[in-house]
Order: C-alpha cells, then structure tokens, then sequence
C-alpha cells in the first residue's frame, strides 16, 4: 500500500525535508507585503518562487453576461540567486475584479523577480498580457475557444511559466439556464497547464476543475457532476431528475483522499422529503521545503427536486486541496425552484457550477470561479473596502506566493 511519505519523498526529487531547502514562506491574501531576506540565509542556494495569480469571476451578473466560468491565474516558477541576507523584497498578491463579472483581476509579482496574470472573468475575452511569448507557445491556445471568455492567465518572468485553465461554458436564461465551472491554476511542478471548467448543460452547472483533470459537464439536463479531483475526473448522474427524486454523481478521486459522495434528494406527494448532502472532497496538501503535495478529492454534485409545494436538496461539496468543487442543478423552470450553491474549490481548484437563480462556487486561491445560469452576483474585492459587499460569492480565488529557500 503506498504512503504519503512515498508519494512525495525519496530521490533528489525532495520530499518532506529532504533536498537542499528547508524553509518556506507563504502569502495568499490580497495585499502588498515585504519579505526581508533572514540574517541565516545560505545564498550558495538559489531561492525558489512559485508565483499563482488570481482566478477570474464568473461571467454573471443579475441578468446580464453568458454564465461562464472564471478562468485560472497563471503560474510563474523562477529559481532567484544573488540576494543576501537583509534584502528585501516587495510581495504583491493580486485579487479577483472588484465585483465584475467582465474584467480580470490585478497581477501577483515577486518583487522584479517574476508575476502571473489573473484569469479571466467569465464574461471577458481580452487576451492576458504576455500571451503567447511568456509561454513559448506560437498562439495562445484559448484565444479562440468559446470566443476567448474565461481564458486562464499566465506566468511572466519565470524559468517556467505556464497558464490557468480556461472556465466553462454556460448558458444565460432565467427557465432553464446553467453556469460554467471555474478553470483550475497550473500543477506546482510546472509541468502542464491548468485545466478546464466543465460545460453546463440545462438547469445544471459544470464542476470545478483540479490540477490534474479537467470538470466535468452534466449527462443531461436536471443532474449534477462531481468535481475534479486530484487522481480522477468527477462523475455524473446518469439520468434526470424527477417530480420524487433526484441523485447526483460523486467528486473524482484524491491522490490521498477520497472524492466527496454526491448528494440525493427525495419527496413524495407533499407528505414527506428527505435528502442526503453531498459531502466535501477529503485528502491534504503538504507545502514542504523541497516539494509540494496537492491530494484533495472533488466535491460531490448536488442534487433537487419538487413536488407541488415541496422544494427538496443539497448544496454540493467542496474540493479538497488542488481539487475542484461539485456543481448544483435546479429542478424546474424559472424562479419556482429551491436555491442551491455549488461547490468552492480548493487551492488552485475551480469552484463548481450552478443552475438558474442558484449560486456558483468560488475559485480556491488562483482557482476560476463557477457561474450559474441566471440572476447570479459577484461578491466584491479587499481592495474595494465595501465591507458591506464583501459576501465573497462567485468570485476568483486570490494569487498566492510560495517560496523554498535554506537556512543555515
């Protein structure tokens, strides 16, 4: 049976302390903020900097907008020599926009050393800067893909710099409309892109993406899918809701947890209900000095139904670190439904999709936003200082910085 310390330790690939770091630093919440190079510092080696923007928001806004997923902020890694110990260094994190559902977010950056772009809001099409150069790429590969809304970001400045995942598809419509799910942020080894936001489909929401797997699009109309987890795509219902009952397909698989089970809802000619809740995606995340290790499981979709006067469900589950969160659908057209959320996502993970008058998750930190399919809002951002707006929903994730470096 495989362990977590095998998974992540032995070989000069690093682990948990082994290699040549040992010590760390994180940032990931709006703001600017000054790291200053320890008095300890062993500059014979280089400092490591992984450097997240943020996740864009959904593409809704009350009636206006397509319903589409945030796209994922973009990853910069860059090995830094040459600083000594009393140096300091600016951190910047970026946030989501403030409150917009057709904008994009504002850069993180590690001093001159490197940044990453956010993501796109669902709703916004305008290429992030630095494509497709930063990258090495010949073309921006999102550019032209559902007309570019929801793009991911990129990383600039970084010896590797890769690009979040593009948000799902939706469909605006106040009977029967659905959201996209958010765009994931790229792996932490570097080594691939962030992926897709699963697609709705009607009255239901796409799920949230993981690091690994792209989310996954409803079967069909009135069911809900699972989020991506780390070691495996989420699942959807086979078959539709109806006027007695409803179930929901499970969160995909975590490289150390389990994907979160889906939700199910019954009712029975306006005499009883019941309803079992989609549960969170399980697993954890070791931010170690060599390596970083992202298990979590996709949130399980959520579920609804109706009979008469009965409204009968489940808000979806959240994912597990680097995993995206569940989506939720609606039962019925219009307004005369019972009113769900989708599932948010983990660090770097997507948040799921909802349907109609329903609620999107929002991205976890450099995860897209979901969407959902009609009469959705976009919380506003710290830097706005409206306090009083600060309901968080539907948002992108904020950027994050991590950084590897040793001490003697």
């Amino acid at each position: 049976m495989a362990t977590l310390s095998s998974l992540v330790g032995g070989g000069s690939g690093g682990g948990f302390t082994d290699g040549a770091r040992n010590a760390t630093e994180m940032w990931n919440s709006y703001g600017s903020y000054t790291w200053t190079v320890p008095t300890n510092f062993d500059n014979s080696i280089a400092l490591k900097v992984y450097c997240w923007g943020a996740g864009g928001n959904s593409g809704i806004d009350d009636s206006s907008g397509n319903s589409y997923g945030g796209g994922g902020g973009g990853l910069a890694i860059k090995e830094v020599t040459g600083l000594s110990a009393g140096d300091t260094v600016t951190v910047t994190i970026g946030e989501s926009s403030n409150g917009q559902h057709n904008s994009r977010g504002g850069i993180t950056s590690f001093g001159s050393h490197c940044s990453a772009n956010a993501g796109n809001d669902g709703e916004y099409s305008s290429t992030p800067p630095s494509n497709p150069n930063s990258t090495g790429e010949n073309s921006n590969p999102q550019q032209n893909v559902q007309s570019g809304y929801g793009q991911g970001g990129v990383g600039v400045g970084g010896d590797i710099n890769r690009r979040g995942g593009q948000g799902g598809t939706g469909g605006n419509s106040p009977g029967s409309g659905g959201g996209g799910g958010g765009g994931s942020a790229p792996h932490p080894q570097g080594h691939k892109d962030g992926y897709r936001g699963g697609n709705y489909d009607s009255y239901s929401g796409g799920s949230g993406a993981s690091i690994n797997f792209p989310g996954s699009k409803p079967y069909t109309s009135y069911c809900g899918a699972g989020g991506a987890g780390t070691a495996g795509p989420g699942s959807s219902s086979r078959f539709s809701a109806t006027t007695y009952r409803a179930h929901s397909g499970h969160g995909g698989a975590g490289l150390n947890g389990a994907g979160g089970r889906g939700g199910s809802a019954n009712s029975y000619s306006n005499a009883w209900t019941f309803a079992c809740p989609a549960e969170d995606g399980h697993g954890t995340a070791i931010w170690g000095p060599n390596h970083i290790f992202l298990g979590g499981g996709g949130g399980g979709a959520g579920a609804a139904t109706k009979q008469s006067s009965e409204r009968c469900g489940t808000n979806a589950g959240c994912g597990g670190p680097g995993a995206g969160g569940g989506a939720a659908h609606s039962y019925d057209g219009s307004n005369d439904v019972a009113w769900w959320f989708g599932g948010a996502g983990g660090v770097l993970g997507g948040g799921g999709g909802a349907g109609q008058y329903s609620t999107g998750g929002s991205g976890g930190n450099a995860g897209g936003a979901g969407s959902n399919g009609y009469d959705g809002r976009v919380g506003y951002n710290q830097q706005s200082q409206n306090y009083n707006a600060w309901w968080g929903s539907q948002r992108g994730g904020d950027g994050l910085i991590f950084i590897q470096y040793k001490v003697t």
